[in-house]
């Protein structure tokens, strides 16, 4: 029997805000069209966009996608037949919504629900063509779906990444049978169960699986405490421990024979280099292709649709780049950039098993994006659908790449969103927004929150600081815990276009979340003349309470281990935790500061920003706070967000 729930989430797509094989919903474009950039709502910045996830099923004959529903501010799944363009699936509600699918086969997706945008709320699987009949694979469990083996088509392999039975511990990797719900109506749990796949022994758990070719586990990434070490599993299912170096080579995938991996290798001047590692001998092959400046390990390898060729790799660079190795599908990049708009990011998302069928997303810094599907055969390309047709092209920012030098000579890549009408002779008020991580990036390309501010007339400055992922190891393996010279490397970044006269040093404020939050308190304490406002979003301000936390929460974790090696012990380092935690210094803050934080946040605790408020407070520092119910690390519904960056533009009209 359906339960309530999914008998309310159950229904056909017949009406979305998306174009879709010429179908267009008329509450896509607004009533009147903005006509400059300051005229567009805050909350055409900050909807999700239409579609996301788009891929084909192995056949290439239908593709499954995520939809928003914007009046719902839900997100569902949608499955589009391209040959009759005929549409199923599911619709999400105002508080269930679709978090994540994949293909399990040609004819049957799995997808997780969420509740509130936060709590897991279950997985499933549905057939294809058949969006009434639902089995329930698990209930409760933060999970990764992995893949299904080939030899069993109709099991899938599943991670339970954290455990509703087991206060949010890691769970096991789990052999599910996908024809079966995971209780019958006695309530028997796990009887979907085909079998489970036991850690390496003597660790403590995973961080990331890898199957073969055939979908098969076949390697896992196992720790004991902050040390990790690579296992293979071989066909008896024992687990045989490798000398090998994750750090120096990082495996991507398995190739065609099991015993070898593919591995992003650094070589001893810090390049990146694609080889293969026999991991019996630990000897690696020649060079498949080398990047001095720039890492692909956290990219994807591009695989022939025999299944036996690397024929690519797509990674970032400037911008996420699509780098083929086989002549045939550089040339066919070429044919599609030439029939794509110029200056457009053209990247191959999905494929069919046969290589004949390709969605390709073509996107700008101005553009978020269009859907496309490209039939090899035929050579034709058509438009599915446009990521965000609210938006007008024409009024959004440029983004230019900037290169600087830290104080210590160090060159760090940044990128500036000049608004429209910028006149270089007249420098500019100017936000600094550095990422969140810290260990992440920024590329080229479209980005909601620096378009929002360069619409209301702020050149934006995205500083890849020292630590951010993407680059050689002199950027960022070396410097990766170097949390107050990541502070420098933006102050550097600043002060550069100030010399340049782009920014008008009067009039710049910083603004982050997460780690980018913690930079922008660092740069009120630690730069005080150096900016008129700070604003903070579910940051971190105290680095021994954060350690001290997690050794309560679970003294066992990899994460603890790790920062309390990497860090030091607070006790014994006490000059240099309170030298890089901005809340110790509160009492140096002369500028208003803004700070943001979702009351669930499970990720950041929200103790840091309220003893920050405190602490401002008792400084006599003018501030304000926003502290959200029901909003986690990254504020998930859309009032939400529009009322935080409303809130954010009033701050900042006032004091900047």
């Amino acid at each position: 029997m359906q339960t309530d729930l999914m008998k309310r989430l159950l229904s056909r797509l017949l009406v979305l805000p998306l174009i879709i094989l010429g179908l267009r919903a008329a509450e896509t474009a607004p009533p009147s069209a903005p006509g400059t950039p300051a005229e567009i709502p805050v909350e055409y910045f900050f909807r999700p966009p239409s579609i996301r996830g788009a891929a084909l099923n192995p056949a290439g004959t239908h593709v499954a996608m995520m939809v928003a529903d914007q009046k719902r501010d839900s997100t569902g799944l949608m499955i589009v037949n391209l040959a009759d363009n005929t549409i199923g699936g599911l619709r999400g509600d105002t508080t269930y919504d679709v978090s994540a699918y994949a293909w399990a086969g040609d004819d049957r997706v799995v997808f997780s629900l969420a509740r509130d945008n936060l709590y897991a709320w279950g997985l499933y699987a549905m057939k294809r063509d058949d969006s009434r009949s639902i089995v329930t694979l698990n209930e409760h469990d933060v999970v990764e779906v992995l893949g299904s083996p080939r030899a069993r088509p109709d099991n899938l392999f599943v991670w339970v990444r954290r455990s509703a039975r087991d206060e949010g511990r890691p769970g096991r990797l789990l052999e599910l049978d996908l024809r079966k719900n995971s209780r019958d109506h006695f309530g028997h749990d796990g009887i979907n169960i085909r079998g489970s796949i036991a850690p390496p022994p003597k660790t403590e758990g995973v961080l990331r699986w890898w199957r073969d070719r055939e979908g098969e586990i076949r390697y896992a990434l196992a720790y004991q405490k902050a040390q990790t070490q690579l296992f293979r599993r071989e066909t008896d299912g024992l687990w045989t421990p490798l000398a090998l170096d994750v750090e120096r080579d990082r495996p991507m995938a398995v190739d065609a024979d099991a015993k070898t991996l593919l591995v992003a290798h650094r070589n001893e001047s810090g390049a990146c280099e694609l080889r293969r590692l026999n991991t019996t001998d630990g000897t690696l092959s020649p060079v498949l292709q080398s990047d001095d400046k720039y890492d692909f390990s956290d990219g994807g390898i591009r695989i022939s649709a025999d299944d036996r060729e690397v024929i690519g790799l797509i990674y970032a660079r400037q911008a996420p780049e699509q780098v083929w190795i086989r002549a045939e599908e550089a040339a066919l990049q070429r044919e599609l950039d030439g029939a794509l708009p110029p200056d457009r990011l053209n990247l191959i998302t999905s494929r069919s098993r046969d290589g004949q069928r390709l969605l390709i997303t073509s996107s700008s810094d101005r553009h978020p994006g269009s859907l496309y599907l490209f039939d090899r055969t035929t050579r034709k390309l058509r438009q599915l659908a446009e990521l965000a047709s609210w938006l007008p092209e024409r009024l959004m920012a440029p983004v230019r790449l900037m290169t600087f030098k830290a104080r210590d000579g160090l060159k760090l890549d940044a990128y500036v969103t000049l608004p429209l009408g910028y006149d270089p002779q007249r420098p500019a008020p100017m936000i600094v927004l550095p990422h969140g991580g810290p260990w992440a990036r920024d590329v080229w390309g479209y980005e909601a929150v620096s378009q929002f501010f360069a619409s209301r007339g702020y050149i934006v400055f995205r500083p890849n600081y020292r630590g951010s992922t993407g680059y050689n190891a002199e950027i960022s393996l070396t410097p990766r815990m170097e949390f107050r010279k990541m502070h420098e490397d933006v102050t550097d970044g600043v002060r550069a276009l100030i010399t340049s006269k782009i920014a008008d040093p009067a009039h710049i404020a910083i603004v982050g979340g997460s780690f980018g939050g913690y930079l922008a308190v660092c740069g009120a304490a630690f730069d005080p003349g150096l900016y008129r406002c700070a604003v903070s979003i579910a940051g971190i301000f105290d680095w021994e309470r954060v350690l001290r936390e997690e050794r309560i929460n679970n003294p066992e974790s990899f994460r603890y281990e790790s920062m309390r090696r990497a860090l030091g012990d607070p006790k014994v380092n006490q000059d240099k935790f309170e030298a890089m935690s901005p809340y110790l210094h509160a009492a140096s803050i002369r500028i208003p500061v803004f700070v943001a934080h979702g009351k669930a946040d499970t990720n950041a605790d929200t103790s840091q920003s309220r003893r920050l408020v405190k602490a401002l407070a008792k400084a006599g520092v003018p501030h304000e706070a926003f502290f959200v119910p029901d909003e986690g690390h990254s504020f998930g519904a859309l009032k939400d967000r529009v009322e935080l960056f409303t809130r954010i533009e009033s701050f900042l009209k006032k004091h900047l």
